[in-house]
């Protein structure tokens, strides 16, 4: 069974990070695969893409002229893949050596049509004490508490670790271009992979199967870890939702988050505040407080920019 991945990219700066990507693609158990490098918008990137991989047979660069945003770069991709299943991973992810055997293996136990597993911290700087696992969604790691850590179906897993048949492309369409990251990092909207998966359980029946012994690695910076940064991507996030929410695609569109924030304020947050005499549950409670409220800041915010704008 040929697996297409693809792999987007637009910053040639992140280079080296994109070549540890594909070597963890290119020694994979799987062998009957193929690598797709979107380069988004970057002549240099591609020109290094291909002076690195231009006698690959089964690996293909393709070059899009102008920005166009990374849904719109996953569905060219998709476009240009052969395989009968399509995975997706990020150009600062690294996979694990059995990834793609995983997944093979997961569709043809639960006869699925889309499969997506863990992602796993690598510390490019120091670990983060204040940042709580219940937390680790704001810097692309799967968080605590996902899918009880047991193989079964979700609405959706997350981009660096996910795939689908091609029957789900023919027959559902590709990812909603609006809802997605967009020209170079100016928009940080995240709903295209929820929503995707929603229209996919509405025509065709099914959700995707997570397992989490389906394994990526995904590398945090410590760009990724700073205040402001961390509170940009909860209060997109909540935004990102609202935006879900107006679709109308499904009445349980948001369902998912809704029972993640009650575990929150009903569970993690009291918790911490019971230990919040130690240092690092202190740290903890405030960080999951500041998310909470500017998850529900960008959530309103959207709603009401929504309904006023239709």
């Amino acid at each position: 069974m040929l697996i297409s991945t693809i792999i987007c990219s637009h910053n040639p700066d992140k280079h080296s990070d994109l070549v540890e990507a594909v070597s963890s693609l290119l020694q994979q158990s799987h062998r009957e695969n193929e690598v797709i490098i979107v380069i988004d918008g970057s002549d240099e990137l591609y020109r290094q893409v291909i002076a690195d991989y231009g006698a690959h047979d089964n690996l293909k660069a393709v070059l899009v002229k102008q920005n166009v945003g990374l849904s719109a770069a996953r569905n060219i991709g998709v476009k240009e893949s052969r395989g009968d299943i399509i995975a997706f991973t990020d150009d600062d992810a690294i996979a694990d050596s059995k990834w793609l055997e995983t997944l093979k293996d997961t569709y043809k136990e639960w006869d699925a049509i889309a499969v997506g597993g863990k992602i796993l911290p690598i510390w490019e700087c120091d670990q983060p004490h204040y940042l709580p696992e219940e937390l680790y969604w704001l810097v692309g790691v799967t968080h605590k508490g996902f899918s009880a850590e047991k193989v079964g179906e979700v609405r959706n897993t997350f981009g660096p670790n996910m795939s689908f048949k091609r029957q789900v492309f023919n027959q559902v369409g590709g990812f909603n271009e609006n809802l997605g990251f967009s020209k170079k990092g100016k928009s940080y909207i995240q709903a295209e992979e929820p929503e995707f998966a929603l229209r996919m359980k509405q025509v065709l029946g099914k959700g995707v199967i997570y397992n989490p012994h389906a394994i990526v690695y995904h590398k945090i910076t410590k760009s990724k870890l700073g205040a402001i940064a961390l509170i940009r991507r909860a209060f997109y996030q909540g935004y990102s939702k609202a935006l879900l929410h107006a679709i109308d695609i499904s009445k349980d569109a948001i369902h998912t988050e809704g029972a993640y924030l009650r575990e929150l304020l009903s569970r993690d947050i009291p918790r911490r505040v019971k230990k919040c005499y130690r240092y690092t549950e202190l740290a903890q409670l405030m960080i999951l407080v500041v998310a909470v409220f500017s998850i529900g800041l960008g959530f309103s915010y959207g709603y009401i920019r929504e309904r006023i704008m239709g």
